[in-house]
Parts: structure tokens; sequence; C-alpha cells
């Protein structure tokens, strides 16, 4: 009898479940439509974009764990990603000290981005992609 593969099966970490690949999935597309954003000098968008990568690699992490599980949880993604486990704690930390400025830019207050500090946040951006992927033991996802 023939074997029925999805598209999403061949995907790195699959195993860990089709939410996890679909927010991966979705980080991935983010960090490269902010990549993109940078190059053309659009520094808000390519802060927002990285920002969602990284919001979007913590659902990854999130999705699979106990705390997914959870019936009175957090609404916020990083207060979620603190209870996953301690790598993810130091992730939730990393990211979520651009939280106030993502919103002062959104909102109009703040004008002007230093274009090394969006640097900076797509590149940890990329960083927490790459070690989610890599990782198949770490935030609490059984591989």
């Amino acid at each position: 009898m023939a074997t029925i593969k999805s598209a999403t099966t061949s995907f790195v970490g699959a195993d860990r479940g089709a939410r996890w690949a679909d927010f991966i999935a979705k980080a991935h597309v983010l960090l490269l439509q902010a990549d993109r954003a940078r190059k053309d000098g659009v520094w808000d968008q390519a802060l927002e974009l990285a920002y969602q990568a990284g919001l979007r690699t913590a659902g990854a992490c999130i999705a699979d764990s106990d705390v997914a599980k959870r019936r009175r949880r957090s609404s916020s993604a990083w207060a979620q990603l603190r209870l996953v486990d301690d790598r993810g704690a130091q992730w939730a930390t990393a990211f979520e000290h651009y939280s106030l400025l993502r919103s002062r830019v959104a909102s109009g207050i703040e004008r002007s981005l230093d274009p090394r500090l969006v640097d900076h946040i797509i590149a940890l951006a990329g960083e927490f992609i790459a070690e989610v992927e890599a990782d198949a033991g770490s935030f609490g996802v059984a591989a």
C-alpha cells in the first residue's frame, strides 16, 4: 500500500507537529520580508516584520508544549514562552525588550529608527528561528 506524505512532513521539524511547521514557515516568510524592507530602507516595516517573525517562532515553541494545553494562560506570547523552559525565557526577554519600541513606531510616536538596531532585531529573529529548528529537545517539545 502506498504511503501518502504531505508537503509539511518533509519540512525541517515536521515531526513536531503541523502547527509547529506552520509557525516556522510563517516566521521564515516574515524574516525574508523584513530583510527586503531593510534593503529598501523602510526601517519601520523591517522592525515590525522581524518582530512578527520572532512572535511566530515563539508560537512554534509554545504550540507543542504543555503551555499550549493549559486552559488559563497569558495572552502574551512572551509570557507563555517564559513558561516553556529557561531558554524560552531568555528569548522572551530578548524580544520583549523591543515591544515598547515596536508599539511606539507603529503608533507614530517614534519616527526615527537606528538602522543598526533594526539590523540587530532582524539578526535576533534569524538566530531564534535557527535555534528552534536546530534544537530537537528544547522548548518542551517532544521530538
